[in-house]
């Protein structure tokens, strides 16, 4: 018997050692260089709407800032007052409940603020047919900001507006008055002369229909009373005509006052000649033949 024959390599073991039988104990296997990726530029898909974008943008820029939100700011004063949620929108004024207005007047709330001003927005005539006790009558928003805001104003004065309904009249009325009240404390935001401002929910016919021996005289005249109609059209006159002239300084001088609407009984939407019954009980509204607009 000679010596052991030396043992061939397979084909497979040539093909992987490159053809040589001895690359196995020479060659070192080398990992593949791994192809640099190129480098894509991050873009917004074109088909993107460029709203959804900005959303996006908002909402990365609100999880990654610590400050805290304007509106958290805004919500720091605290109403002393317990009044309806509100869900109309975000900006609206708070409402009372009449029985909360009689809590008011009784003086329940009387170490909370230093003054109590009810604001009646309706038209004199209505005012003098019947009204809250203690009540003040202002249908001229511009001259209800003046009487508040020219003297020096306590932040504890309580304002309740209240129209026929609340309805119309009185939120905006009210609304403006807010909203001077943020152009004089701009530089001081959020603070507020009149931090305390709400609005009698349902207004003076709610009122009268249950606590009418608080009000003075005991007696209620609808706005649309037909007895009356001369001094309405004579009132409807004087607020156009108070828009008007709100309208011409704007235009001319370019104030960019607070444009809630031309007056608190008017609608923007409307032209000068339209009508709108807002203000009507909801099962008059149907019914109203004509209507100043308010």
């Amino acid at each position: 018997m000679g010596p052991p024959r030396a043992r061939q390599p397979s084909v497979s073991s040539l093909n992987r050692n490159n053809g040589s039988p001895m690359a196995a104990h020479i060659a070192k296997r080398v990992p593949p260089v791994a192809r640099p990726r190129k480098q894509m530029r991050r873009s917004h898909s074109m088909y993107q709407h460029p709203g959804e974008v900005l959303q996006q943008e908002e909402e990365d820029f609100a999880s990654s800032t610590t400050l805290q939100s304007i509106m958290d700011i805004d919500d720091a004063h605290q109403l002393k007052l317990p009044h309806l949620p509100s869900v109309d929108e975000a900006d609206s004024l708070p409402r009372i409940e009449k029985s909360t207005l009689i809590d008011v007047l009784n003086g329940q709330y009387s170490e909370d603020y230093d003054h109590v001003k009810i604001i009646d927005c309706r038209f004199e005539y209505e005012y003098n047919g019947g009204h809250i006790d203690g009540a003040m009558n202002f249908n001229d928003k511009e001259l209800l900001a003046n009487t508040l805001f020219e003297p020096e104003s306590s932040t504890r004065t309580l304002l309740i507006f209240h129209c026929e309904y609340s309805v119309h009249r009185a939120p905006l009325m009210a609304k403006f008055v807010r909203h001077r009240d943020r152009a004089l404390n701009a530089h001081q935001y959020p603070q507020l002369n009149y931090p305390e401002v709400y609005i009698l929910d349902g207004g003076y016919s709610a009122f009268f229909k249950i606590h009418r021996t608080r009000c003075f005289p005991q007696d209620y005249v609808e706005m649309r009373a037909t007895e009356y109609y001369d001094a309405k059209e004579k009132g409807m006159g004087k607020l156009k005509q108070r828009a008007k002239l709100s309208k011409a300084k704007t235009f001319a001088f370019g104030q960019h006052s607070c444009q809630m609407e031309d007056s608190p009984t008017s609608n923007p939407r409307l032209g000068p000649r339209s009508l709108s019954v807002l203000d009507l009980a909801p099962d008059q509204r149907m019914h109203a033949r004509r209507m100043a607009s308010y």
